[in-house]
């Protein structure tokens, strides 16, 4: 008797930009309950008005999911989250001195549930992106080996160009952002052979780059309701 198998697929894995203190990220964990979701990071800092008390509630609950389901949640670091309890991160504008302190205990008292990178094969998530330049030249990051666990895991000399902000975001002129601060502008030229998936720099959709063997997707447009699925 032949017996038939049946292939399982890969669960999908879900991208979403940067949160701001948006809510709709639940509709979306609920409406796709057997996928893997990534997190972009900058949980804070709103564009628009939000209650200080319902802000950090739902930076409590997305750290919350990750302890539920921590398979299938990855929570990334930005540069509106580093900035509360990381002072080799620049402050960004939008910093809430009135949340500082508890926002800062949120993320040192969580710190282990969260990523500066993650890594699967040639794809790569971090909160702002990897410039093949950077990574090389000044991250002086070492291409035969995993990137994001370098990334995840920088020696003291490499701390100051990955928290770096660059010219084009009002960092020192002819520099270039690290993986919290990178602009598009300075994304010219991604990591070679990678494939990037990033927030930070806004966009009204998801839309993608690619420029000598390096690709890269900007997903941050959740405030359009719009979000990644791989």
């Amino acid at each position: 008797m032949q017996i038939e198998t049946i292939e399982k697929k890969p669960r999908p894995t879900i991208v979403l930009g940067d949160i701001h203190g948006l809510t709709c990220w639940k509709e979306i964990v609920n409406n796709h309950p057997d996928s893997r979701f990534i997190f972009l990071g900058d949980y804070i800092d709103p564009y628009e008005p939000v209650p200080r008390e319902l802000l950090l509630a739902n930076l409590q609950e997305i750290m919350q999911l990750k302890k539920d389901r921590p398979d299938d949640v990855i929570l990334l670091f930005g540069n509106h989250d580093l900035h509360y309890f990381f002072e080799e991160v620049l402050m960004s504008n939008r910093f809430d001195l009135k949340i500082a302190r508890k926002a800062a205990g949120l993320f040192i008292d969580n710190f282990h549930l969260f990523m500066y990178a993650f890594q699967e094969e040639n794809l790569i998530f971090t909160h702002a992106g990897i410039s093949h330049q950077w990574f090389v030249e000044d991250f002086k990051g070492d291409l035969d080996k995993n990137i994001a666990q370098q990334l995840n895991c920088p020696q003291p000399e490499q701390i100051a160009a990955l928290c770096r902000c660059g010219e084009v975001r009002g960092g020192a002129l002819n520099t270039v952002g690290g993986i919290f601060w990178a602009d598009r502008h300075e994304l010219y030229e991604p990591l070679q052979g990678y494939r990037q998936f990033v927030g930070h720099n806004r966009v009204d959709d998801i839309c993608e780059y690619s420029h000598n063997g390096g690709r890269i997707t900007f997903c941050d447009c959740l405030k359009h309701h719009k979000y990644l699925i791989i």
